[in-house]
């Protein structure tokens, strides 16, 4: 594999990303669009990210992973992220995958990720076009909701601090100011956007191949409830969906690095076939 670290040029800014390339160009099938995780789960998740690049790249397929306008080492502070800006930016990378040889072949998208991947894929109406969900986040709001609890925990027992909840750190945003978590500064508009953002409301056009791959213990091995549900109910006709559970660490979740590779071995796998009956 050749990873090659450029900056991409969008009406938005300057975007960092890396290409993950397969290292012989004429072995080149298309290329996936990563779409990162939320803050902190963006960090936590890069290993696993770039351990999944190299195996798609000995099946033929190069990865572009891009750090959204405001995150990582792209142009502009995080208060300034906007989810149309990040919609904006993946479609731009996008445009430059399908300027390369074998062009976009699908959208892979990473928790919160998952859902800017399922919009962006159902604005481009194109059935060809795969869709990988690792671990989708299928409510934004709640996802948000999680992230301030962040806050909470971390000013739970300063004496100096007044108490805070998840409503009043809404009310904040819904005043117009921005809230501060982590070292993130997340603008109202950001906020109104990801509280509204559900996974269902993206419809693949039919035809539509997608891969949904949930972390499960190895008792069970299976989907949890809500997540069947939600498949039995958001898919339209023609949808083929193959909905998998892996074992092993939420690698998302957890500070230390580490690794899921049944995660990696069947999104592959996955891949492969999709490829080969395409």
């Amino acid at each position: 594999m050749i990873s090659e670290p450029f900056f991409l040029d969008t009406p938005a800014g300057r975007l960092f990303a890396v290409h993950h390339r397969p290292a012989e160009t004429g072995r080149t099938r298309g290329h996936v669009l990563c779409a990162l995780p939320f803050n902190e789960e963006m960090n936590r998740c890069r290993s696993m990210i770039t351990l999944q690049a190299r195996a798609l790249s000995e099946i033929g397929f190069g990865t572009l992973v891009l750090d959204l306008i405001g995150t990582g080492d792209s142009e502009l502070g995080f208060v300034d992220a906007r989810w149309a800006l990040w919609l904006d930016n993946l479609a731009s990378g996008k445009a430059w995958l399908d300027a390369q040889a074998g062009g976009c072949r699908a959208i892979w998208g990473i928790r919160l990720g998952a859902l800017l991947a399922a919009n962006l894929h159902a604005s481009t109406e194109d059935a060809k076009l795969a869709l990988m969900l690792w671990q989708p986040v299928i409510d934004g709001k709640s996802h948000l909701t999680q992230f301030f609890r962040v806050r909470i925990a971390a000013n739970m027992d300063r004496a100096d601090v007044q108490k805070e909840t998840t409503a009043s750190m809404r009310a904040t945003l819904a005043g117009g100011k921005s809230v501060e978590v982590a070292g993130y500064e997340i603008h109202p508009a950001l906020a109104a956007a990801i509280d509204s953002a559900r996974i269902d409301q993206q419809v693949p056009p039919s035809g539509t191949r997608l891969l949904w791959l949930e972390n499960s213990s190895p008792e069970k091995r299976e989907l949890n409830p809500g997540s069947r549900k939600l498949l039995e109910q958001w898919l339209g006709p023609g949808v083929c969906v193959d909905a998998q559970a892996f074992t092993g660490p939420a690698f998302w979740q957890v500070h230390e690095r580490v690794y899921a590779p049944e995660a990696i071995e069947q999104t592959t796998f996955w891949l492969r076939a999709w490829a080969d009956a395409a």
